[in-house]
């Protein structure tokens, strides 16, 4: 058995939030139980409308599971540590979906998916300002990148400015004229420069968490997906004299003519300096655009038909034939979603977005109030914090206690935002002390107030509450089940073998079941397939019965089921068996509704040798183990009072 297993049959009792004036429907010892809760699990399980008898069955069902609930409780099961860090790590997971930061991720995914099916070809400048630099270097780095667009506003030639000014590591040999390149790999800030309305000429000053950018759009256009080559290459090193470039030129032309004559690419490609592809017919890996040099992205994109290749080009590297394997469209939002998201959750920018999204409404949300700056740990911290070694022992003291701020009334002080920079501390780059307690005070806020959200998940949030209590209810009937029944099945070797004995007649003369199992979506189709299987069972087959009944639409009346059975080998049989043993099934009857959807016709009853002991073992622990459950159930009915309100029971509406 598993814990999920049991999570997901739990599920079928997950339990409704409750109004102070909803009507008691069960009363197990001192615990109510409010009839909101059972409507809620009915409905949720029966997708057909319920006659008397099936509520009562759901309803037994439900005190069942609500005595091994209380039991656990009464236990103090609950109360484990084991299993409240069990359940609190299930919590941690289940919150995110409904925390406010994931809006503004979703919002993010959403816009970097739209913005990945642009590509775009832009002129930049650019300005680095160190890592973690302090706010003098970033006012200097301003004042460079101003005078950079008072030489460009006065007609400099760009290129020039751009090797004398730019600090990106392409300037020399781009001259600052990028390729196209797809939005998503830009920088936050240049993506939301790129799809402003302002994109006339050189922008101004765009800062980037890596420095300041000078921009001019030079096209945009849609995503040209992505396409898989084969070349073959011809390496031109620098140091070639004129003969060789020429005797290199002569080759690759001599290949293209043995192409065009009909030669194999994947031959040819035999003779690639690339020895990385040449024994794979010169196969490249996928790429979209950005990923290769202008010169063999432009001509490789170029290619419009599958199995065409190029003319000989010419890029950095050397001479190139490329082939055209395969291209392919951007994928969809549904293939691109995790990849952006752990993106968008990743990126500096991006999360410094999300983090002041949640802040600004949180703090509007709850009662917020602002009274200092930790000021006093400017100077209370020192370099062993950059290698996770810093300790705030010894400052809890009044001197070092003013108060913070304030969240729905609750103080935050001086000491929580201490013990807060001990637990938080890793190993880093060392940065000035007052930029490292900024910035730490804001991820403070921000998870203070995350937590207070958390907090109130709950009760913000119905389904979420549903969520836990299902949790919370499958975890105790797990680890009470698994000690009251499994456990005790496996290992009483003595009681399994009094309960075979006891029970021999039952393995002694066994039977197999031949049955079809149909699961209707409303009774009257039900009704109309158990009529012609009672009066024309000879005639129809199964599958003849659907069409008759439902004109072969598997939403009204399917087959789910079908054959000759043992006990345990379908679970539809095992109902039926289960049946015929508690005399609800009369001899000759072949008519069987289950769960209010499946309708089971008994084609006929086999007998079948009995085994023994040893050769139907685990049929036997199975079967013991239902017998030490209900044993279990009759003795917590005993042990707490249950009392059903049959006024609250006859009003419930469904």
């Amino acid at each position: 058995m598993k814990k999920t297993l049991i999570l997901v049959i739990v599920s079928l009792f997950s339990i409704a939030l409750f109004a102070q004036n909803e009507a008691t429907l069960i009363t197990i010892g001192k615990k109510k139980i409010t009839s909101e809760e059972f409507v809620h699990i009915y409905k949720k399980n029966n997708s057909v409308a319920g006659s008397e008898n099936s509520i009562n069955e759901y309803l037994d069902l439900f005190i069942n599971f609500k005595l091994k609930v209380h039991e656990a409780e009464n236990l103090q099961m609950d109360t484990a540590a084991s299993f409240r860090n069990e359940l609190a790590g299930y919590r941690e997971q289940l919150a995110k979906p409904y925390l406010i930061e994931n809006l503004k991720i979703k919002e993010l995914v959403k816009q970097q998916y739209e913005r990945s099916l642009f590509d775009v070809k832009m002129d930049i400048i650019f300005v680095s300002i160190p890592a973690n630099a302090e706010q003098k270097k970033w006012d200097a780095g301003l004042e460079k990148a101003n005078l950079i667009i008072k030489r460009l506003d006065a007609s400099e030639d760009f290129e020039k400015v751009a090797k004398e000014t730019s600090d990106d590591k392409s300037v020399s040999s781009n001259g600052g004229h990028l390729p196209y390149l797809p939005v998503i790999r830009i920088p936050y800030s240049l993506q939301s420069y790129i799809f402003s309305e302002k994109t006339k000429g050189y922008s101004q000053p765009i800062k980037t968490n890596f420095g300041y950018y000078i921009v001019k759009i030079i096209d945009k256009r849609a995503s040209l997906g992505s396409i898989q080559v084969a070349h073959i290459m011809l390496r031109v090193p620098n140091d070639l004299t004129e003969k060789q470039q020429i005797q290199t030129k002569a080759r690759i032309d001599s290949i293209y003519k043995r192409l065009s004559a009909g030669d194999n690419f994947k031959d040819l490609a035999k003779l690639s300096d690339d020895k990385g592809t040449a024994n794979k017919g010169g196969e490249l890996p996928w790429f979209s655009t950005g990923r290769m040099v202008p010169e063999f992205e432009s001509a490789a994109f170029g290619i419009k038909q599958i199995g065409e290749y190029t003319k000989p080009i010419k890029t950095t590297f050397g001479w190139h034939i490329i082939k055209l394997i395969d291209k392919k469209a951007p994928d969809s939002f549904d293939k691109q979603k995790q990849n952006i998201e752990k993106k968008v959750t990743q990126d500096p920018e991006m999360k410094k977005i999300i983090s002041d999204y949640v802040i600004n409404k949180l703090k509007k949300d709850f009662d917020f109030k602002e009274f200092s700056k930790p000021e006093a740990f400017y100077t209370i911290i020192d370099s062993s914090i950059f290698k996770g070694k810093w300790k705030y022992t010894g400052y809890e003291n009044a001197e070092y206690n003013k108060l913070l701020f304030k969240i729905n009334g609750v103080k935050y002080d001086e000491t929580d935002f201490g013990k807060f920079l001990e637990n938080k501390q890793v190993r880093t780059r060392p940065v000035p002390f007052k930029s490292y307690v900024d910035n730490a005070f804001i991820d403070f806020i921000y998870e203070s107030l995350v937590e207070i959200e958390k907090d109130g998940l709950e009760s913000k949030h119905p389904e979420f509450k549903f969520l836990m209590q299902e949790y919370h209810d499958g975890i105790l009937l797990f680890d009470l089940t698994k000690i009251k029944v499994w456990d005790k099945a496996s290992n009483d070797s003595l009681g399994l073998k009094k309960f075979y004995d006891d029970n021999k007649s039952d393995y002694k003369n066994n039977i197999k079941l031949d049955l079809s199992i149909f699961k209707y979506s409303n009774k009257k189709y039900a009704e109309k397939a158990a009529k012609i299987l009672s009066k024309q069972r000879d005639k129809y087959t199964d599958e003849q019965v659907i069409a008759q009944v439902a004109n072969n639409d598997i939403k009204k009346l399917e087959k789910i089921g079908g054959g000759e059975y043992s006990k345990n080998e379908n679970m539809y049989a095992d109902k039926v068996f289960a049946l015929i043993k508690a005399g609800k099934i009369i001899e000759n009857q072949k008519i069987v509704y289950i769960d209010n959807d499946v309708l089971v016709y008994i084609n006929n009853t086999v007998k079948t040798k009995g085994k023994e002991f040893n050769e139907i073992k685990g049929i036997i622990i199975a079967d013991y183990q239902n017998y030490l459950e209900k044993l279990w159930v009759d003795k917590l009915k005993d042990k707490y009072n249950v009392k059903v309100n049959k006024k609250t029971l006859e009003n419930i509406k469904l």
